[in-house]
């Protein structure tokens, strides 16, 4: 039994340790090209069949003129009849601080020796519907609905 296990086992891990037979790609997407100022845009960075070493660094958010509200990653193995694919995302929930057209600048990562670049993606930034522009956009709605904790000290003597 050990034998069959230490095999299949033997075998998972030469097929994960395959390279991925289909292109290295490297692109930005954005779930919308126009938002109101404040409101949240979802942003990822894709890296597909490319050797993920952990090196993505992200835009200066800041100096495009966005707030991060929330990031995450995600990575995706398949094989399927005889080939592989994979996958690495960088996610990013980010808004526009300033109304105007902001540029969410190229991003480089390094994938098999090969440097990858995606192309800048341009967001028009348009005031909120009442006109106002928020001071600054919270990542959670009910945040400022939250009491107070209260702080308790006990003393106790022996």
């Amino acid at each position: 039994m050990r034998n069959v296990l230490f095999i299949f086992s033997l075998l998972l891990w030469n097929a994960l340790s395959l390279n991925a037979q289909g292109e290295t790609r490297f692109y930005a997407e954005v779930k919308a090209t126009e938002v109101a100022v404040g409101d949240p845009v979802k942003v990822s960075f894709v890296l597909e069949n490319g050797k993920n070493n952990g090196r993505f660094t992200p835009p200066d958010w800041q100096a495009a003129g966005f707030m991060v509200l929330g990031s995450s990653q995600s990575s995706n193995i398949s094989i399927m009849n005889g080939e592989s694919t994979s996958s690495a995302t960088y996610h990013y929930t980010i808004t526009p601080m300033e109304e105007g057209v902001l540029t969410i600048p190229s991003v480089r990562i390094m994938s098999g020796g090969v440097e990858l670049q995606t192309q800048p993606i341009e967001i028009k930034a348009v005031p909120n519907a009442d006109g106002t522009r928020p001071a600054r956009p919270r990542a959670n709605p009910y945040e400022e609905q939250r009491p107070e904790p209260k702080k308790r000290i006990k003393t106790i003597k022996m």
